[in-house]
């Protein structure tokens, strides 16, 4: 197995929404970062996945860098294919809450009953559920999520302002969110913003290397959101394709 995937297309397959790369200086200066990083990945041991521009609850992410345990998709079954983002955020809420009965999960999330029997039965077949009496309880996390990290990029050669809160958005799906300008030295208000935001700064001069002139704040628990389940069942999905199955 590759320690290294590309998602860079839409996939109706795969349920994923990809952006076309708008070519321009920005779009240069991301390709070069890409490029140097994907290098240094393919040289180690983990295995990780590069998503370019995908559709999440926040808009386009330049680039999404996953870092993700395989293992952890080995019993990936055909049925957790058909999961859709009603699925997932009825889950992820049922992770948030430790388990709940349906009445309390159709007041919490706004669902009708018939609509909610149609999404837990999917997340039965899915094995993602386990009823104990008249509570839904989720299967653990260590057998059914495989990532360790998600890092955020947002390129950008101007206009701080707004790449600056588009990677504050990106936290709520990620693990670190990182800003990326060819700015050698940016100022300290900027650093200052960024810091408060908890957004990370790299700092690549076009042709030049990238590095970390601040470092973001990190979340340590995953999944941070519904979002952050879409990467785990586009990279399950995948990893379930390359096995024929």
């Amino acid at each position: 197995m590759a320690n290294l995937l590309e998602f860079k297309k839409s996939d109706k397959d795969i349920g994923i929404s990809v952006r076309t790369q708008i070519k321009g200086p920005e779009s240069v200066l991301l390709n070069e970062f890409v490029e140097q990083y994907s290098d240094k990945l393919t040289s180690l041991k983990r295995h990780y996945a590069l998503f370019y521009e995908p559709l999440v609850p926040t808009g386009y992410p330049d680039l999404v860098v996953v870092t993700y345990n395989p293992e952890k998709y080995r019993s990936w079954t055909k049925k957790r294919t058909r999961l859709g983002i009603l699925e997932l955020k009825v889950l992820h809420h049922l992770y948030f809450i430790k388990g709940s009965t349906s009445e309390v999960i159709e007041n919490q999330l706004g669902l009708n009953s018939k609509q909610l029997l149609r999404i837990l039965e999917k997340l039965l077949d899915a094995s993602l559920l386990k009823r104990s009496k008249n509570c839904w309880l989720p299967v653990s996390l260590r057998t059914t999520y495989g990532i360790n990290n998600i890092k955020t990029i947002e390129a950008k050669i101007s206009d701080w302002s707004g790449v600056l809160q588009q990677a504050n958005m990106n936290r709520l799906f990620s693990s670190e969110s990182y800003v990326l300008s060819p700015v050698l030295t940016p100022s300290k208000r900027i650093i200052s913003e960024a810091e408060k935001s908890g957004v990370g700064i790299y700092s690549k001069p076009l042709g030049g290397s990238a590095k970390v002139v601040q470092k973001p704040f990190r979340s340590e628990g995953l999944p941070v959101s519904y979002a952050s389940w879409l990467f785990n069942e586009w990279i399950g999905r995948q990893l379930l394709r390359e096995q024929g199955i």
